[in-house]
């Protein structure tokens, strides 16, 4: 009943004749995830109209891929794009401590149940401009510098208001409404269904940067995650000359500073050996970004008629560069959903209900390893690798980003994580200094 209070915001006279209903889907978003479903469904056959309030390309975060993405981008037919687009190559992820002491490196062509080798770093905007351009090709029409203004949801449509790039405001409708707003969570927030994760209100701090000096050899095009005391650093080589660095800080230790983002990261940078000795020529090229209190989840993913993916579904600690890869795999899913209730017509169908069950479990996965990444007795089990049993190759596996558990796999990661639990009361890692 709350859903439809909250759609009914929007005036009943706004369900004009006028509003175009020629549309099999509308998407709000165009990026990774808008993208993907909007491939997903225009391939298909669907008519689909994707509403995006950007001009593309545009700046965003959320630069380092997992090989799985790679599953995801042959499915649509991207590849070969992506492959020539020149991105950095990715062949593994360094978690390394702080002062330096201490690194683990995950090479993704040696986990044994890993099944892709390498993925890639990417400029955001260059990455989710061909993703958006890939779209229109596939058959879907994309309308940027479009803001969504209301939604409002009947029995057998979904009808939008928006304001257009020439300023004029107008409607669409269609059976269905999947929600790629990203942070912005626009349908989840008009039904007040936001919640933060306790005790995980953070806040990043980030730019680009010119002169780091990062891995080369083998590790060239490493992603770097750098563990602090209270916090994390990631350094992404974008290419030879442009790195993402970033600084994610609780928000409660952020406030307690009193000072400003710039200065918290500088002297963060400062007070780091592993970060600070690659700093020595450094030169900021992007102006700073701040985003404040992310990690939350949804109460409910699908509604009638909507179906929320990306950042819509949900948003966590970008630790370990599962962002994209959770975002392509729920717009696809999300999609595919969509695709096969436009037979039926129902407002919920069990499809839809599925990829909510499946996209919380995809989360739930990365979400464990986040959770105790901040926690001491685990954090001296990750830095001190041991791979019997096929430990770290289970590791290797999920954060290449298989989130379609084996048995092989997950029974090795609850033993992992039962040691990482038993750690906290008995002694079954060295005890180090982790910061």
């Amino acid at each position: 009943m709350r859903f439809l209070a909250q759609c009914r915001r929007m005036p009943a006279a706004a369900a004009s004749k006028s509003a175009e209903e020629n549309w099999d889907a509308i998407i709000i978003g165009g990026g990774p995830a808008g993208s993907t479903a909007a491939t997903t469904l225009a391939q298909a056959g669907r008519k689909v109209l994707v509403l995006e309030k950007s001009k593309f390309p545009r700046f965003h975060i959320g630069e380092s891929l997992l090989p799985y993405n790679r599953e995801i981008f042959d499915d649509l037919g991207v590849w070969e794009k992506i492959e020539s687009a020149g991105f950095t190559k990715k062949r593994g992820a360094q978690f390394v401590m702080g002062n330096g002491s201490r690194a683990n490196r995950l090479d993704f062509s040696k986990g044994a149940f890993t099944e892709y080798p390498e993925a890639v770093q990417v400029e955001r905007a260059k990455f989710d401009d061909i993703l958006l351009h890939h779209s229109r090709e596939a058959g879907a029409v994309v309308r940027e510098e479009s803001t969504v203004l209301e939604h409002r949801v009947e029995k057998d449509r979904a009808v939008i208001r928006y304001r257009a790039a020439d300023g004029a405001e107008r409607e669409a409708a269609a059976p269905y409404l999947i929600d790629a707003s990203g942070l912005t969570n626009f349908t989840a927030n008009r039904e007040s269904l936001r919640n933060y994760y306790p005790g995980h209100k953070k806040i990043a701090i980030f730019s680009h940067f010119s002169g780091i000096d990062m891995p080369t050899g083998e590790e060239e095009g490493d992603i770097l995650i750098v563990r602090r005391e209270k916090s994390w650093c990631w350094l992404i080589p974008l290419s030879g000359e442009k790195t993402s660095v970033g600084l994610v800080i609780d928000a409660a230790d952020f406030k307690a500073l009193g000072k400003k983002p710039q200065q918290v990261f500088d002297e963060a940078v400062a007070a780091t050996p592993a970060i600070q000795k690659r700093f020595a020529s450094a030169e900021m090229s992007e102006e700073l970004h701040v985003i404040v209190d992310f990690s939350y989840k949804n109460e409910t993913l699908v509604s009638p008629r909507v179906v929320r993916v990306g950042d819509s579904s949900g948003f966590i600690d970008p630790m370990f560069s599962s962002g994209v890869l959770l975002a392509m795999t729920s717009g696809q899913q999300g999609a595919r959903a969509v695709h096969d209730a436009l037979k039926t017509g129902k407002a919920v169908t069990a499809g839809m209900k599925r990829y909510e069950r499946d996209n919380r479990k995809r989360i739930a996965i990365y979400w464990e390893f986040i959770e105790n990444f901040y926690k001491l007795h685990f954090a001296q089990i990750f830095f001190q690798p041991y791979n019997r049993w096929g430990l770290v190759c289970s590791i290797n596996a999920v954060l290449a980003g298989c989130t379609n558990l084996s048995f092989a796999v997950w029974w090795r990661l609850r033993v992992f994580f039962f040691l990482a639990w038993l750690n906290k009361h008995i002694p079954v890692a060295k005890r180090i200094k982790v910061s």
